[in-house]
């Protein structure tokens, strides 16, 4: 596998939480501490958008091409819809989470997003308010994934649990206790349908699914394994780690593949917090508390 790291972005003054596909073809959002929202062209990268503005930090986001509106949540447990094109409607916002508001999904045509107090909650896009809200779990909901196969979403949690929701009304229909010694920051459906889940306890995990048996546990990370992403082609995953490492991995033979690290790639100083793999150009983008974007170009 060959790396090159194409640039690192700067402009965000404070940690940076997500990244995600943006409103065209090669773009991506990234959402900040610092309550910015900045869009920035994979293939001309130098110079961002700011997009919006917040006194809250942004944990999460995500753009809507159905409704071609961005939607964030933030500290506060509020969901904000954002149109680009302010001709288009003004900045509206929801509070429906208490302390914090820490993963967003995007379903045909709602919303789920997960909270710091243990609830899902359900929202129409357009029109844009809250349907329902439901308590899953015992501690805060950190990640969300939708299985368009089974038409359920799979939630992580503080409380160390995997749960299965149903979208209607987000009731749980199965679940893992103890799936990860500590919170489940992060999950992923690989193209053959396993399902893998990335901890706070450095390690990831490779589930039979949909029966939800552990296959296989891999000691991914020194720390906190904040975030993974699928690579177009479907052969592999990245993660990012607390350690300031994005890793890269063979799906089907789980083994390691390539660390970017400061030392040898001039990567992160700090926790890498998200990364994102973007389908147009291939290109592979990180970014965390350093509060700056790094875009690579991975080849076999």
């Amino acid at each position: 596998m060959q790396l090159q790291k194409i640039t690192g972005l700067t402009g965000h003054s404070s940690g940076i939480y997500k990244i995600c596909g943006g409103p065209e073809p090669g773009t991506i959002l990234s959402f900040s501490g610092d309550g910015q929202i900045v869009e920035w062209d994979l293939k001309n990268p130098e110079n961002g958008k700011l997009r919006a503005k917040s006194e809250y930090k942004f944990f999460c986001g995500l753009y809507s091409g159905s409704t071609n509106a961005c939607f964030a949540g933030d500290m506060n447990g509020s969901l904000y819809r954002i149109y680009f094109e302010t001709e288009r409607g003004e900045t509206k916002a929801w509070k429906t989470h208490e302390k914090g508001l820490f993963a967003l999904l995007e379903l045909e045509h709602s919303l789920v997003s997960g909270g710091g107090d243990g609830t899902l909650t359900l929202w129409n896009k357009d029109p844009f308010f809250p349907k329902e809200t439901r308590r899953i779990a015992d501690d805060r909901v950190r990640s969300l994934i939708w299985d368009p196969d089974r038409k359920v979403i799979v939630a992580g949690s503080s409380d160390t649990h995997l749960y299965i929701v149903e979208p209607e009304h987000l009731r749980v229909i199965d679940q893992v206790e103890n799936a990860h010694k500590s919170t489940v920051f992060s999950l992923l459906l690989s193209s053959e349908g396993s399902l893998i889940s990335g901890g706070r306890d450095a390690m990831v995990h490779f589930w039979q699914y949909p029966e939800m048996v552990l296959e296989h546990a891999i000691p991914a990370h020194l720390f906190t394994v904040n975030d993974m992403a699928l690579s177009p082609c479907g052969r592999w995953f990245a993660t990012a780690g607390r350690d300031k490492e994005v890793r890269i991995w063979d799906l089907s033979s789980k083994k390691l593949l390539k660390v970017i690290d400061r030392l040898k790639f001039s990567g992160h100083i700090n926790s890498v917090n998200t990364v994102y793999w973007d389908r147009e150009t291939s290109i592979l983008c990180s970014a965390g508390d350093d509060r700056s974007v790094m875009l690579w170009r991975v080849t076999a």
